[in-house]
Order: C-alpha cells, then sequence, then structure tokens
C-alpha cells in the first residue's frame, strides 16, 4: 500500500471572475460546471475522517472560492469534522472584505492566501489589508502573481515557460489528492480538462480510489519521469519533487 495523500484540494464550485493570460480560464472553460452539493461534500469529509486526516485542505480548482455560497459552511464543517487539518483558501481578494476574513477566520479557517492579479482595477483589498488587525493579518498571507511558480498548466498554456528534461519526475500525485464539484477525482490539479480521472467518491471510498491499480500505477509512473504516458503530463512543464511548504 503506498503512503497517503497529505494534501486535498476540493473544487466547491467551478467559476471564476477573472480569465488570468497564465490561468486556461483564459482560453476554455470548466467541463464540470456549478457549486458542489452538500451531499459530495459531506461525502469527502465523512471519509476524511474515517482516517483522521490531519494534512492540508484547500478549497480550490480553477475557481474562486469566495463565489461559493456555502463557502463559510463548508469550513465550519472541516474545522469541525477534521480539527488537525490546516484548512487553506487560495483567493483572488476581489469578493474579500474586512467583515469575510473575521467570519472565515471565526469558522474555523487556519490560512488565506490572497493573490493580486493581473490587470485588475480598484483593487478592493488593497485598502482592506491595510485595516485588517494584527489577528486578521496573521491569517493573511497577500501575494503578488509574479510571485507564483507559474507552469503552462499541462500543457495548455504553450506561452509560459519552456521545456523540461526528459524523464523528469513529478511527485505531485504521491501528496496531492484533487477532488472535483462532482467527486470526481482526479491524477493532478494541473489537468484542467480532467483527462485522468481515477474514480469517484460517491461510488467508492477515498481510501479504495487511492490504491486502485490504475492511480498507483500513475503515481509510480510519474515519479519515474513517464510523463509521456499521460495526455495531462506529457507537455506539462511543472517540475516539483518534494510537497509545498
Amino acid at each position: 500500500m503506498d503512503a497517503l495523500f497529505t494534501n486535498v484540494e476540493i473544487e466547491i464550485n467551478s467559476h471564476c471572475n477573472l480569465a488570468c493570460s497564465y490561468c486556461p480560464n483564459s482560453i476554455s472553460s470548466r467541463i464540470e460546471k456549478g457549486n458542489m452539493s452538500h451531499e459530495v461534500y459531506h461525502q469527502i469529509i465523512i471519509q476524511l475522517k474515517k482516517i483522521e486526516f490531519k494534512g492540508e485542505i484547500s478549497f480550490s480548482f480553477y475557481n474562486e472560492p469566495l463565489l461559493c455560497p456555502n463557502l463559510e459552511a463548508f469550513v465550519s464543517k472541516a474545522s469541525t469534522e477534521l480539527p488537525k487539518a490546516n484548512l487553506i483558501i487560495y483567493t483572488n481578494g476581489t469578493y474579500l472584505t474586512k467583515d469575510k476574513v473575521e467570519g472565515l477566520m471565526q469558522v474555523g479557517l487556519n490560512e488565506l492566501i490572497v493573490t493580486k492579479h493581473e490587470k485588475i482595477k480598484d483593487y478592493i483589498f488593497d485598502e482592506v489589508y491595510k485595516d485588517l488587525s494584527d489577528e486578521q493579518l496573521a491569517l493573511v498571507k497577500f501575494r503578488s502573481y509574479s510571485d507564483i511558480n507559474l507552469t503552462n498548466r499541462g500543457g495548455l498554456l504553450p506561452h509560459i515557460g519552456g521545456p523540461i528534461p526528459a524523464l523528469s519526475p513529478c511527485m505531485i500525485p504521491q501528496f496531492l489528492l484533487s477532488l472535483t464539484i462532482l467527486g470526481n477525482v482526479i491524477g493532478c490539479f494541473e489537468d484542467y480538462k480532467q483527462t485522468l480521472q481515477m474514480g469517484n467518491v460517491m461510488k467508492q471510498d477515498l481510501i479504495e480510489i487511492w490504491n486502485n491499480e490504475s492511480y498507483r500505477e500513475f503515481r509510480k509512473d510519474l515519479k519515474h519521469g513517464l510523463r509521456h504516458k499521460y495526455e495531462s503530463c506529457k507537455n506539462c512543464n511543472r517540475i516539483q519533487v518534494l510537497p509545498p511548504n
């Protein structure tokens, strides 16, 4: 049995209000659209509770999570059921007010990573950030898009970066589990088109999906740099050997 995942990415909604040049949303749209149902989210959290998950959970894929109407309820449930997990929201900050920061902190969010993206006019969070209390500032990491390690997103954005050496390993599948709004588990968060689906949380337990033969083979192949075997990997220029800090 392979080592268990330490990071879980949950797509609680599919929409984003931006279309940045370094994101596939600028050229395409998500296959699955809408908001994650309470039923699907419940299954994910309960199954993570069974294994006493205490790693990192983020509420994103290619979405803006603050557009999800159930965001605070979802964070609260994860905080209650998985008290040892580290709950993170990645947001573009365009809908982030001081009250929203406080509300997310009160329901158990551990970290709020705000990225100021390209070509945004009248960016409200510039002023909101200046007005945050010390306690709220401890929750927030504010950065520019220029601080992000940009990639070509599985080859969908060939204008970003360049080729990488043959047989370059990728360790992302070793530690990260990505779930879409319908509960589909996909091989990697770079797989915008969902070309490699490993199972569905409404049909199988997460541990059963994680340990199925095709998923284990995928992790082994990527560990050895066999990217050419997979549509979402063969043109990808991300090199990640260790989990993010």
